[in-house]
């Protein structure tokens, strides 16, 4: 992906999470007036397992596997993922502590708290980490370097599932009325980003060719 290109999808990026701010209210006035258990159940699913880390331990496992059955193409693809997962955990939560944000059920006034709020510090509060997403910015950032890395034939059959099931993640902090949509969609572009930085000592030459056969 050339340079132009990169940054032309970094900035649209940026646009949408900026206008994704205005939704915020509509999208929390619409998941109050229809409540469904079955729902809630899925997305505590999700919530559950998709949190850093069982993603993290799963990866690290996969990576264990991988090197005891000599899957040499796998391991520099693993390895991305659990260094964006964890790179992109790290943001998350660097973030949503400096920011402060109110999370949509908190029982505050909406609005970015800092780390003090009436004199108290509120950093790493539950309540006051609502921006970004940090459920979101892990699952993203763990399955964009398999667009990455992996060849086109590949894709279909290992990347599309992985990213629905990480944006089943995403909206499950929604449909718990956990985080903002703003948030959400905020952690998606950055867990995008986060992926395109971090890479495990500039792969071999080969391995980039062959994008991973």
């Amino acid at each position: 992906m050339s340079r132009p290109v990169r940054i032309f999808l970094f900035v649209t990026g940026a646009i949408i999470c900026a206008l994704s701010y205005f939704f915020d209210d509509s999208v929390i006035a619409w998941v109050g007036a229809h409540p469904n258990p079955a729902v809630h159940s899925v997305a505590r699913f999700f919530t559950k397992w998709g949190d850093f880390p069982p993603i993290v331990a799963l990866l690290f496992l996969l990576i264990l596997l991988a090197g005891l059955l000599r899957q040499r193409s796998a391991i520099p693809i693993l390895l991305r993922m659990f260094g964006s997962a964890v790179c992109g955990g790290l943001a998350a939560n660097i973030l949503r502590v400096l920011t402060g944000r109110a999370r949509p059920s908190a029982h505050v006034p909406a609005g970015w708290y800092g780390l003090w709020h009436h004199g108290q510090w509120i950093a790493g509060s539950y309540q006051f980490s609502s921006f970004p997403s940090a459920h979101t910015a892990v699952a993203i950032a763990c399955v964009a370097p398999l667009w990455i890395m992996l060849a086109r034939r590949k894709r279909l059959f290992i990347a599309v599932p992985a990213t629905l099931l990480a944006l089943c993640i995403a909206a499950s902090r929604i449909a718990l009325n956990a985080h903002h949509l703003s948030d959400v969609v905020t952690s998606v572009w950055l867990g995008i980003l986060i992926a395109q930085l971090v890479d495990v000592k500039k792969l071999p030459a080969r391995n980039k060719a062959a994008h991973i056969r």
